[in-house]
């Protein structure tokens, strides 16, 4: 299946493509995951939507919307610090111009090929972040996700570490993980010769 990835705010999207990325957020956290949130008109939104996030969108050839990811700064509020807090174990939140929070990544992968435990379209979405991060300047991305994907994710070579011990969240271990913009990561993800260019 053809997909096409974008980034950018909700200026940049059509408003049926950000309302089907509500909906696929409200199936996949509180109808997959259990998670104690809450959905209006079968959409998950929530204030982070209001600070002018940036989204991705991955999108079949048909324009329906097969998966998302949230991007936003940490030097204001996020869902780490704000709403996760616990996962911190009494840290101080990662924050700073450079450092990136990943939120709300719902994908339907049914019928996509697997690389690394993944499907190619994970794989092409995590992608697609690190060259966002390359060309805004991120050298860091913090994220909360479930353990499961935190093992999938290690599998792929990309750099990163756990900002503490994973919690049960819903029906799901959840862990924040740091994620380095780094030279092993892009080899990872593009091989030797993403270092170069």
């Amino acid at each position: 299946m053809q997909t096409t990835i974008r980034i950018g705010t909700r200026k940049d999207f059509d408003n049926e493509h950000i309302n089907q990325m509500h909906r696929l957020r409200a199936r996949v956290f509180k109808g997959r995951l259990g998670w104690d949130i809450p959905t209006t008109a079968g959409m998950e939104i929530d204030d982070f939507d209001a600070l002018d996030p940036y989204y991705m969108l991955i999108q079949d050839e048909t324009g329906r919307v097969r998966g998302c990811w949230r991007l936003m700064p940490t030097e204001g509020p996020n869902m780490l610090r704000d709403t996760f807090p616990q996962l911190l174990h009494g840290t101080a939140a990662p924050a700073g111009r450079h450092i990136w929070e990943l939120s709300r990544w719902a994908i339907d992968t049914e019928g996509e090929e697997q690389t690394f435990g993944f499907a190619d379209l994970t794989i092409h979405a995590i992608q697609s972040i690190m060259t966002f991060a390359q060309r805004m300047g991120i050298s860091r991305y913090v994220t909360v996700t479930t353990t499961s994907v935190e093992r999938l994710i290690r599998r792929t070579g990309i750099e990163l570490c756990r900002i503490g011990p994973p919690l049960q969240i819903g029906i799901e271990r959840a862990v924040a993980l740091d994620v380095a913009v780094s030279a092993q990561t892009l080899t990872a993800l593009f091989g030797p010769m993403a270092i170069a260019a």
